[in-house]
């Protein structure tokens, strides 16, 4: 029987009693990364991102910052999930994001959209009517009064030949922005932040659930990529998670109607969550009135919130319609596969083909992780995560700020894996360099595959040091 030496006894208890410490101490430097962002890049416009001194360094402080966060929650893992923890997570998380408020459009330009969008709303006219570009050359008296208040937003607008591509529930938080700050992309921030705490607190509130430990929550309120391109850079998307959680949580407490309604909302942010109604739905089978329940709550509510956005996109120039045949960035397996298919099929239909089969491939996912009724809460939110996840990695285009589709699931169904994401897709902010200086190819076709390389490590090492059964 052999014995320790006592200094090595004595060193691993020093460092045991000092991981707090330690813990604290990452998670302020976490936050420092968040206000030397906003500090150096707040004023830029999406414009300064060609600029390799821009989007090098912001590549490298998200990669490393998520990293250091990672590499706290792995410190914290032996941990107990004390008030003073869950507080310095809280106050960290808030502190990450505060320093964006005030600051210029950080390095982006969707907000543009938002605002315009968010003023017709507020106005009593479609935001699906018109394109931006015949907004400015007077059409639509309606809205005179706000275009001319609004020119320089108007005049910012990305693809302004393109009307919105933005349903229901979206529009109605661009109102609600409109109404708090007219014109000023801080009105959407303060959206995305609220929303980006509500889903913190249900995160927290599904891992407690679910048994896991609570200070997992960090992994979201702390990630450093999900506050700038959340409250950052004030995407929408951040919407759509809170309500994605109540459905879920809804639909586990056997609350057909609620469940409906919630996932309706969230298709009214983006239409993709449309496809976790066959896992819902398995919850309530085989009981016909929560099914009927459920499927009225959906249909109406998606109805009403998307309808005249399908309707819209009928006729030319439409948002929808050229997103869903024509973008793709960030995504080397996709390029490569559009480009066999091109050649094989020809351009046009090539690439129709491509995007059915992956539209066809989400629908498969989703009928499979329905297959087998979840056993618990955290199987639940695991299983919406293996979609989530799915959708986001099927889509032409993976967008930083998408990958808010399934982090904040697979970090309440007690994963770890998926987390690993938000070190490799801020890679996107690469293209930008490469394509101005007339290399994107270097990145479609080549570089942003690396982002796809810390979610297979994590998975293999995953596998090797898990239990069977343990969730990505």
């Amino acid at each position: 029987m052999s014995v320790e030496c006592p200094a090595v006894v004595d060193r691993r208890r020093f460092w045991r009693e000092c991981r707090p410490v330690h813990v604290f101490a990452l998670l302020a430097g976490a936050v420092a990364v968040q206000f030397v962002i906003a500090l150096a890049f707040g004023a830029m416009s999406g414009s300064a991102r060609d600029r390799w001194s821009v989007s090098l360094p912001l590549f490298a402080l998200l990669a490393s910052s998520g990293g250091l966060v990672i590499w706290t929650i792995w410190l914290a893992r032996t941990l107990p999930c004390t008030p003073k923890l869950l507080a310095a997570i809280a106050v960290a998380g808030v502190l990450m994001r505060l320093p964006y408020f005030g600051t210029g459009p950080m390095l982006e330009d969707d907000h543009f959209r938002y605002l315009l969008d968010g003023a017709m709303v507020a106005k009593g006219v479609s935001p699906y009517a018109l394109s931006p570009h015949d907004r400015l050359a007077g059409s639509g008296d309606a809205a005179a009064g706000l275009v001319a208040s609004g020119r320089s937003v108007i005049e910012a607008i990305n693809f302004p030949e393109l009307r919105s591509v933005y349903p229901g529930t979206a529009q109605i938080l661009f109102a609600l922005a409109h109404w708090v700050m007219p014109w000023d992309v801080d009105g959407i921030r303060v959206i995305v932040f609220c929303a980006e705490g509500l889903t913190a607190l249900l995160v927290w509130h599904v891992l407690r659930a679910s048994g896991h430990a609570g200070h997992g929550v960090a992994l979201y309120w702390c990630n450093p990529l999900m506050a700038f391109c959340m409250t950052g850079q004030a995407h929408i998307d951040a919407a759509l998670v809170p309500a994605v959680f109540v459905a879920l949580l809804a639909g586990w407490h056997g609350r057909s109607l609620c469940a409906g309604i919630a996932l309706g909302l969230a298709v009214g942010v983006k239409l993709w969550p449309v496809l976790l109604t066959p896992l819902l739905a398995r919850l309530f089978w085989p009981a016909g009135r929560a099914l009927v329940s459920f499927g009225l709550g959906l249909g109406i509510t998606s109805a009403v919130l998307c309808l005249p956005l399908i309707l819209a996109s009928l006729s030319p120039n439409a948002g929808l319609t050229a997103y869903a045949s024509s973008w793709s960035v960030n995504n080397t397996p996709y390029a490569w596969l559009s480009y066999w298919a091109l050649q094989l099929f020809g351009p046009v239909a090539g690439e129709t083909i491509l995007r059915l089969t992956m539209a066809a491939m989400g629908i498969g996912v989703s009928l499979i992780v329905a297959w087998k009724r979840p056993d618990d809460l955290g199987g639940l939110f695991g299983s919406a995560a293996l979609l989530a996840a799915s959708v986001f990695y099927l889509s032409p285009a993976q967008f930083p700020w998408y990958a808010v589709w399934f982090l904040p699931l697979a970090i309440a169904g007690g994963g770890r894996v998926l987390a690993s994401a938000s070190l490799g897709v801020p890679i996107y902010f690469l293209f930008f360099p490469l394509a101005a200086a007339g290399q994107r190819d270097i990145h479609g076709y080549g570089l942003a595959a690396l982002h796809l390389v810390p979610v297979l490590l994590a998975g293999f090492l995953a596998h090797r040091t898990s239990p069977r059964g343990a969730r990505p």
